[in-house]
């Protein structure tokens, strides 16, 4: 099965940019990228990023603002923040040079056993096998497991199997061969079983069972959440409002001010929009406002040139009509 598997990855897999060498930090760059993200969405940030912040030292000397705005339209931003701070980490260690263990990438900021295992495998050869949600699905059906496989006791057992069937001369080539299989060929729903290389050695296939493995439980419902904003402008300057750490999204951001945080005159409506992040619903209702008093500390006042530079989430972008 490892001698199929490789040698179709070898014809088949995708000419991804981050697979044309195996150097740690654009390995690091991409996995952190493709957490929760689609390649589709992932291919032109990845190049733009790197032409922005070639390097770990550049990253390391960063901004955090600057980090933001280059990861714009990728979402769940407290990767970037992670991604940051754990290059200023590495940056001070002697020379800069990155670590090759597990543990040590399991030590930094934002990286969790995928990401970590995903680097020692890829770039430096080690047999650390990685588990995300296409090498959990290709498990389920390889080895017909019925239950739901996101449960950590049934992360722990996918885990020991994917240990267990890594390849110990190919390790990064064996992990990016069953997650491209996932992504291209054992995809959720309707697998494609006649293109699939191991298809001989699938459980479920035999059974009959490939297209209702693996059984995942119900997900919760997505929150609703509510964001009344105003468009507050004054001789070309646009009113911003900084997000606090108590928010439920968008922590720390700069955005348009909800009315509950101002004393304002609302007035008509500009702009009703809906948009998904994480596991809310936000619904958006934008109005001209006019503000009573001085604004407070966390707002300022920004030319609206400059708004993008500012607004870093799509939700914003569509807010104001980016």
């Amino acid at each position: 099965m490892r001698r199929r598997l490789l040698s179709w990855y070898d014809g088949a897999a995708r000419p991804l940019p981050w697979r044309r060498d195996a150097d740690p930090y654009r390995v690091w760059l991409a996995e952190t990228m493709l957490q929760q993200t689609t390649v589709a969405a992932v291919l032109p940030r990845y190049e733009a990023f790197l032409r922005r912040f070639p390097d770990l030292r550049r990253l390391a000397r960063s901004r955090e603002p600057e980090v933001l705005r280059a990861w714009a339209g990728l979402g769940y931003y407290a990767r970037a923040r992670n991604l940051r701070a754990a290059a200023r980490r590495l940056a001070a260690r002697p020379r800069g040079a990155l670590p090759r263990d597990f543990d040590s990438w399991l030590a930094l900021p934002g990286v969790g056993r995928y990401t970590a295992a995903a680097v020692c495998s890829i770039a430096f050869g080690r047999p650390c096998a990685v588990l995300d949600g296409n090498v959990a699905r290709v498990l389920c059906r390889l080895f017909a497991r019925r239950g739901d496989p996101r449960p950590p006791a049934a992360q722990r057992r996918l885990q020991g199997l994917a240990q267990e069937l890594l390849d110990p001369l190919r390790p990064g080539d064996w992990n990016q061969a069953v997650m491209e299989l996932g992504e291209t060929v054992c995809i959720p729903g309707a697998p494609r079983c006649p293109a699939c290389p191991v298809r001989t050695s699938c459980a479920a296939r035999g059974a009959g069972l490939q297209g209702r493995l693996p059984r995942l439980g119900r997900k919760a419902a997505p929150e609703a959440l509510r964001l009344d904003c105003l468009w507050i402008e004054r001789k070309g300057r646009v009113l911003l409002w900084r997000r606090g750490a108590d928010e439920p999204v968008l922590k720390g951001h700069w955005g348009l001010p909800e009315a509950r945080r101002l004393r304002t005159r609302a007035g008509p409506v500009l702009r009703q929009l809906r948009h998904a992040i994480t596991r809310y619903r936000v619904t958006l209702s934008l109005r001209r406002g006019a503000l009573l008093g001085p604004p407070p500390a966390q707002a300022r006042w920004v030319p609206r040139p400059r708004l993008r530079d500012f607004l870093i989430s799509s939700l914003w972008r569509k807010s104001v009509g980016d």
